[in-house]
């Protein structure tokens, strides 16, 4: 297939998405008013009641947070970050999220838009709460645990700056990377051997949040980016809480784009 057909088909699928993701949208807005008519009808006819208006609060606000989620896994370096960047960053003519050859991605990233806020951010939570009994769901509904920087989104330097904090790690001593369950014994063979051996090179942070104003994200895409298959393994909720998981077979030509991407597997909603 030529190079030609192959951009003809890539606009089509992103035009055929973005056409799904905006009747998603539209459907969750008619809903809604359904709902707040029916709410209504209830009222004037003096049919409501508390529990009925509760059951109706928690349905309006289910619909409000319901998200279509999106989890790119594979080993490393199959350009899952690379296709992220070509989807939602193209407009700034370069790379933003860091995806060059090797292993960029130290921790899962989830990328999405915080209506709530309505404001452009990264939140980064430490790596340590991995020794914390709460839930990632839980942690983030807790603010003091996050790192918070700003991203200015006319400011494409400052943005890349910003995002190369996901792939930042330090070194720890083994037991402490045994304790945060980041020392696999296959992916560190070898290590003994070093000079600093006693030491591990782990994550600096256990998930990033960015928030972001692309339309496909305000419409209710969130885009969740793996490390690599490991990162499932060691965050179960992850998988849980994606819709879909797209897997990546080969290694990207020319770490430019992905030469191949599977059809998606779908997972548990």
């Amino acid at each position: 297939m030529s190079t030609n057909a192959l951009d003809i088909d890539k606009t089509l699928q992103q035009d055929r998405f973005s056409s799904q993701m905006e009747a998603f949208a539209q459907w969750k807005t008619e809903l809604v008013q359904t709902i707040r008519d029916y709410q209504e009808w209830l009222i004037q006819h003096d049919k409501s009641s508390s529990e009925i208006e509760l059951r109706i609060f928690d349905a309006l606000k289910a619909l409000d947070s319901d998200n279509l989620n999106i989890a790119f896994v594979a080993e490393f370096s199959r350009g899952k970050t690379e296709l992220i960047n070509a989807i939602f960053f193209a407009n700034y003519g370069r790379r933003l999220l860091p995806s060059e050859a090797g292993r960029t991605t130290m921790c899962p990233t989830e990328l999405y838009y915080d209506k709530a806020k309505n404001q452009s951010f990264i939140k980064l939570l430490p790596i340590e709460t991995r020794l914390s009994d709460a839930s990632l769901s839980e942690l983030k509904n807790e603010e003091s645990y996050w790192t918070a920087l700003p991203l200015d989104i006319n400011s494409p330097d400052q943005m890349a700056e910003a995002f190369k904090e996901v792939v930042k790690t330090k070194e720890v001593p083994m037991d402490e990377a045994e304790k945060l369950g980041l020392y696999c014994e296959e992916l560190h063979a070898g290590d003994e051997d070093s000079p600093t051996a006693k030491n591990i090179e782990i994550p600096m942070w256990r998930h990033a949040l960015i928030s972001f104003p692309h339309p496909l994200l305000k419409q209710g895409l969130v885009i969740l980016d793996t490390p690599g298959l490991n990162a499932l393994g060691s965050e179960p909720e992850l998988t849980l809480n994606s819709r879909a998981l797209y897997s990546f077979r080969r290694y990207w030509r020319h770490q430019k784009r992905p030469r191949y991407v599977e059809k998606p597997h779908y997972g548990f909603s």
